[in-house]
């Protein structure tokens, strides 16, 4: 995988423009702050600034006491723009921190909390400054803050804590540069204090443009990876002065004799039995589209197929159709990975986790994973063990550890190790509790449906194919002997899987409205639909049995090859047949008048 889709922000290239942040929206900058781009941080003050100000001015009536609450107000909020779960929340959230810290100062009641040295790359602190450009930069900027400290100290107004929060800071600050050697250091700030381009860089230092571009790399690689350590411990000593350090959560028992190869199917129903009675598998994996989908690599049809999809988008409109509220946290690949059954085992090893850069989303992913553990629920994760679906049940601060489990095994995952897997990403899904729709909407959920069917579905990965014509470019690569047997034969359990449970979800729809006489209507196409569904999955079985998982069989040689492309063509033609029946019956359920509850 070359590069986290959610991370290609704070990887933009050196000659990215003040123009080019001003022209970015809202939602962009704040995913990109998310991941501790404090550039992006910057413009979303600079953009809202002189709103907050004028609410804070409003609640102390003060205008430099407004000033000095707001500039704490951006640093903490700067420090747990992580915990932002909500982006178009952001104001809103903006206003309770300062608010907070309003009333707080105040009233007098607690010490000015303590400070996080990414404030001072978020505020540009020193940024005009040029004098001491030609002296050792760390040791400079750490001056520069001092004369700042000496200056804010004989101000009438001067706050005792605001100088405690500025040695904070100073100190902050050192550690944080500290991870550079000397020259990274005056790369570095030259770069981040003084604005200089890498041409006035190169200049400065007798460089080449070229080594100026490469210390900047990895002086922000070296930074960035001890911002998100720093920024952990920083949260975990929050959650624990509040004495929220361990919670173990009862542990789920469904991987251990799994119904289902869909393993985010398995995870969600699993994760909402925690909240009340769960809705059936079957009717999971139809609401949520998972045993509709088909998504082929078409080159070698890779094992990442039935997964190369937004897992954010899909899922969280999944939990929607089945009437539940959910918040998720990703940083995932734009396109498919390595299979973990072909890597060198010794990559999929804790110590092989420990070497890989800490994941961008890590604090996110800890703080949503807490957040729904408190709540009762578990969390779905990706990727704990191998790349498929597991819950985390609960968190050890002392140890450092989650418990989680998925189809591979139970234990304990180190904090770090999220986002670490042989793909390096994330994704946590946690479910409400609270505030449920609780009527299934299936009108939108086969809607959707046909749209996948159609290849419409825009939340697919880029270079793959979906729905129908996915048909058409496996039976290609059947054709040309281009199979790699692993993943084929992956793919072909997940199908067979899939289409079983469409089946059963029909079959349990017209259980359902069948003791309701209005819905008798609606009967029919549910059970053509079945029964095409179920046909369908007889078929896929023959494949299962020619090309068993995880050996994967000959699909490279021509007679099994033959085989496979004459039955994928009989089930592709029973699927253009169960896309009619889907039509027909959201055609009758458009007659039906008051609208179909499902519950």
């Amino acid at each position: 995988m070359d590069g986290l889709t959610n991370n290609r922000h704070i990887r933009l290239g050196e000659d990215e423009t003040l123009e080019d942040r001003q022209k970015e929206p809202d939602i962009a900058l704040i995913q990109r702050a998310q991941t501790g781009d404090t550039e992006a941080f910057g413009e979303l003050i600079h953009r809202y600034r002189g709103q907050l100000f004028r609410y804070v001015r409003a609640l102390t009536y003060d205008s430099y006491l407004a000033e000095d609450i707001l500039q704490d107000g951006l640093i903490r909020a700067f420090i747990h723009m992580g915990q932002l779960q909500n982006a178009e929340r952001f104001m809103a959230w903006m206003q309770r921190i300062v608010r907070n810290q309003a009333y707080s100062h105040m009233q007098r009641q607690e010490q000015q909390r303590e400070q996080h040295f990414s404030s001072f790359f978020a505020f540009g602190f020193g940024a005009d400054d040029a004098s001491w450009s030609d002296q050792d930069s760390l040791d400079m900027t750490l001056n520069h803050l001092l004369n700042d400290t000496n200056r804010r100290s004989q101000e009438t107004d001067y706050d005792p804590y605001q100088a405690v929060a500025q040695q904070e800071m100073r100190n902050n600050l050192h550690r944080l540069l500290g991870c550079l050697n000397e020259r990274e250091q005056q790369v570095f700030t030259s770069y981040w204090m003084e604005q200089l381009s890498p041409q006035e860089m190169a200049y400065k230092f007798n460089l080449t443009s070229a080594n100026v571009y490469q210390i900047l790399s990895r002086s922000r690689k070296k930074v960035s990876q001890l911002h998100i350590h720093l920024s952990v411990e920083e949260m975990l000593t929050e959650w624990n002065s509040l004495g929220q350090n361990r919670v173990t959560l009862e542990e789920p028992l469904s991987f251990r004799a799994p119904q289902t190869w869909n393993s985010a199917a398995a995870s969600i129903h699993e994760m909402l039995g925690y909240i009340g009675p769960s809705p059936s598998l079957p009717m999971i994996m139809g609401m949520s589209g998972l045993s509709f989908r088909l998504t082929t690599l078409p080159q070698d049809i890779h094992i990442a197929g039935p997964t190369a999809y937004n897992f954010k988008e899909v899922l969280t409109r999944g939990l929607q159709h089945m009437g539940y509220r959910s918040h998720a946290v990703e940083a995932l690949a734009s396109e498919a990975g390595l299979n973990a059954n072909l890597v060198d085992p010794s990559m999929l090893e804790e110590k092989a986790k420990g070497k890989r850069l800490l994941n961008p989303r890590l604090v996110q992913a800890l703080s949503l994973i807490r957040y729904s553990i408190h709540r009762g629920i578990p969390a779905v994760v990706w990727d704990l063990n191998i790349p498929e679906f597991g819950l985390i049940y609960g968190y050890d601060d002392a140890a450092r550890t989650l418990h989680g489990t998925d189809f591979t095994k139970s234990g304990t995952i180190p904090y770090d190790h999220v986002g670490r897997g042989v793909n390096q990403e994330v994704f946590v899904l946690a479910a409400e509790s609270d505030g449920m729709i609780r009527e299934m909407n299936l009108r939108a959920a086969l809607t959707a449906v046909l749209a996948h069917y159609r290849g419409e579905d825009p939340y697919t990965l880029p270079n793959t194919v979906s729905g129908v014509a996915a048909y058409a470019v496996w039976r290609e690569a059947l054709e040309y002997r281009r199979v790699e047997p692993n993943g084929h034969a992956y793919n072909i359990a997940v199908l067979w899987d899939a289409r079983r449970y469409a089946s059963e979800f029909f079959k349990e729809l017209s259980l359902k409205w069948a003791s309701t006489a209005c819905y008798s209507s609606l009967i029919p196409f549910c059970l053509q639909a079945e029964e095409l569904y179920r046909n369908m999955s007889q078929k896929l079985n023959t494949l299962v049995a020619l090309f068993p998982f995880p050996d994967g069989g000959l699909p490279n040689e021509k007679l099994h090859a033959d085989q496979a492309i004459s039955i994928l063509l009989e089930v592709e033609e029973l699927e253009r047949a169960a896309v009619v029946a889907i039509k027909a019956l959201l055609e009758e359920m458009d007659q039906h008048s008051p609208e179909i509850v499902m519950v």
